[in-house]
């Protein structure tokens, strides 16, 4: 990787944690609430260097493209209000900025949607100035989408790191593990179903890439390859970028992450959503069905029974069960999934988890059982868990003489 950046990388990295520790000390404590206010923030700055990008673009190869920004909007670019001061900045960004965002146009779905419904939560004038300050001296435009994604997953694991974000994140070097266990490919389709802040889906799209990358414009950081994706056509392109990845939570919070999560890593369409997986209405345009899914559903807690979807395979309260068996379901014949259970739901002797498995052996072809270390999610949970792989049969034959590996990990890093 070229030193310069790096560098850079390092120089924004420090400056990011900067500015956690700021908006941690002047009382934004919730950790969710911190990353929306400084991802809200970022996506201020970068939207201006990202329009000044595509005009510069129009202007050299001759097509016509609109600014978000052009004329009575000329007033909501980053550079027009950034050094304004006092109570006119709090009151402009609070006022005029955030409504704009939550209302913009021109192709922009997603952003309106990461902007909707979203709180200014920034205490007051001071801790504003201070927060764009740091922000206003980090270039995005100098970054690529993985080094811009890196540093928003940085963010992510230094709360995670201090036990503020546990409950939500998944280790990345296991979700890494478990994509290149279950290989998704260019052309197939990828869903999590308790999707938090992306961080499975992200991890395909880097694998996707990865595969169809020349060795030669391969680069490792930090232990983890990255391919530029340079051999995939522009079809292919257009799929991976448009028609390959969905994902869900009940969670509004945790979608606004994922969201942010993929515009920053260069996906800025994407198919995100705010549902409950296992509760709630029916699906009204009944079950879709996927190539690929990876998950690490809700480990803990139980649904009311008159809230459980209908349409489930298993009858039961526990999210896990009822996790796996939508799982199940929402493959595609010949589909594949990853996904992390607690070890009570595969060798439990209650109704409930002895069902979930005869179903699951029924309908899949169980490939592997991988027996997690104790404590990987400590000190989040001290739940001993399983990564369980297995593949959607074409039609319900059970057989007897399938093969399925155990593996016991030692060691998670």
């Amino acid at each position: 990787m070229d030193p310069k950046v790096i560098q850079l990388r390092e120089e924004y990295k420090q400056k990011i944690t900067r500015l956690n520790d700021y908006l941690w000390g002047a009382g934004l404590k919730d950790p969710v609430s911190r990353i929306q206010q400084m991802s809200f923030l970022f996506f201020l700055k970068m939207l201006e260097e990202q329009d000044n990008a595509l005009e510069k673009e129009a202007k050299l190869t001759q097509r016509t493209y609109k600014s978000i920004f052009a004329d009575e909007n000329e007033k909501y670019r980053w550079s027009e209000w950034v050094h304004k001061s006092g109570k006119e900045l709090f009151n402009f960004v609070r006022d005029k900025v955030f409504p704009f965002m939550e209302n913009i146009s021109d192709g922009k779905e997603n952003i309106r949607r990461m902007f909707h419904g979203g709180k200014f939560l920034i205490p007051d004038e001071v801790t504003l100035k201070r927060a764009l300050d740091i922000i206003d001296e980090i270039d995005f435009s100098q970054l690529d989408a993985d080094v811009k994604g890196d540093l928003y997953e940085e963010l992510l694991n230094q709360i995670e790191a201090a036990g503020e974000l546990g409950q939500f994140l998944t280790p990345r070097h296991i979700i890494r593990y478990i994509v290149q266990l279950v290989n998704p490919k260019i052309g197939e389709t990828v869903f999590d179903p308790a999707c938090g802040s992306g961080g499975f889906l992200l991890a395909a799209y880097e694998w996707i890439k990865l595969q169809n990358s020349d060795p030669k414009l391969i680069e490792e950081y930090n232990g983890v390859k990255r391919g530029p994706g340079d051999k995939l056509n522009k079809n292919q392109w257009q799929f991976l970028q448009h028609e390959t990845f969905f994902g869900q939570d009940v969670d509004p919070e945790m979608v606004r992450l994922t969201l942010m999560n993929f515009f920053l890593h260069g996906l800025e369409e994407s198919d995100v959503k705010r549902k409950d997986t296992v509760a709630g209405a029916e699906e009204e345009e009944g079950l879709i069905r996927y190539d690929v899914v990876l998950t690490n559903p809700p480990f803990a807690g139980k649904v009311d029974k008159e809230r459980i979807r209908k349409t489930l395979p298993v009858k039961s309260t526990k999210t896990q069960v009822l996790f796996l068996g939508y799982v199940i379901d929402a493959l595609k014949p010949n589909g594949r999934a990853g996904i992390i259970l607690p070890e009570g739901t595969l060798f439990g002797t209650n109704r409930d988890d002895k069902e979930i498995r005869r179903y699951l052996l029924e309908k899949c072809q169980l490939q592997a059982v991988i027996s997690m270390p104790a404590g990987v999610f400590q000190p989040y949970s001290g739940v001993k868990t399983s990564v369980l792989i297995f593949k959607k049969k074409p039609d319900s034959k059970l057989d007897e003489n399938e093969k399925i590996w155990f593996f016991n990990m030692q060691g998670d890093g």
